[in-house]
């Protein structure tokens, strides 16, 4: 670490990175995204409780899971005890553009 620069940094795996300990209290909006589909008026109007959605996505296919409406991951759903969750199967490295 130079002199010039006081910040302290932190090891994560090889990488050195600044400490960002006074930004872990921001909330952050994380959505996954299960699929998306187009329906008519008419279309929508007709669906009632047991209506099926067909999002024509393969079984297996991982979801996308976005925070402050960015991609940063896919994962697949996992059921825990009594409820779901989502598993991370791949975290996506930050473009260069962002």
């Amino acid at each position: 670490m130079s002199e010039e620069n006081n910040q302290q940094l932190v090891r994560i795996g090889t990488q050195q990175l600044p400490d960002m300990a006074a930004l872990y209290d921001i909330p952050m909006r994380v959505s996954i995204e299960v699929g998306r589909l187009k329906l008519t008026v008419a279309e929508f109007l007709r669906l009632g409780p047991d209506s099926v959605l067909d999002l024509k996505k393969i079984a297996g296919e991982p979801f996308e899971i976005a925070i402050n409406g960015r991609v940063v991951a896919r994962g697949e759903v996992v059921m825990v005890e009594e409820s779901s969750g989502v598993r991370l199967v791949e975290v996506l490295k930050p473009s260069v553009t962002a």
